[in-house]
């Protein structure tokens, strides 16, 4: 499985990225995934909101964006952008684990790059209750 995670911050310096992997490797198996190469990258909130900015025309930061790529874009199916410090907010209002939330967001992006999305309630309550039926089972 190539996963790879680029922190230029060292924010995978205050949890154990081994773990992290571990779960999500289970992910990717379980979403069919595993033989696809994913870069998650670590970022600030400044960097996310410029990202944010850019391609979704929001000027906001955020907790994680995905970035799908079509077959022409050198063996990278996709793209995980998450913010340490949104992360860290939503820790605190789902009393979560770092290593859960971490978890939870990179599901919550493989999804979208598998085209699942939250526009609506129904396929928010849809996407939501999948990524928590994919986390219990990856852990």
């Amino acid at each position: 499985m190539p996963l790879i995670i680029t922190d230029t911050n060292n924010y995978t310096k205050s949890f154990n990225k081994s773990i992290l992997q571990k779960i999500l490797k289970k992910s990717l198996d379980f979403l069919d995934l595993s033989s696809k190469e994913i870069h998650i990258h670590f970022v600030s909130d400044y960097r996310m909101k410029k990202i944010n900015t850019k391609f979704r025309n929001i000027a906001k930061t955020t907790d994680v964006l995905s970035f799908l790529y079509d077959d022409d874009y050198d063996k990278i199916y996709g793209e995980l952008f998450i913010s340490f410090k949104y992360c860290k907010k939503n820790i605190r209002k789902n009393k979560n684990t770092i290593i859960k939330e971490l978890s939870i967001l990179c599901i919550h992006g493989f999804l979208h790059l598998l085209g699942y999305d939250h526009d609506n309630p129904e396929r928010e309550k849809k996407m939501f209750k999948l990524q928590e039926k994919i986390y219990s089972k990856s852990v």
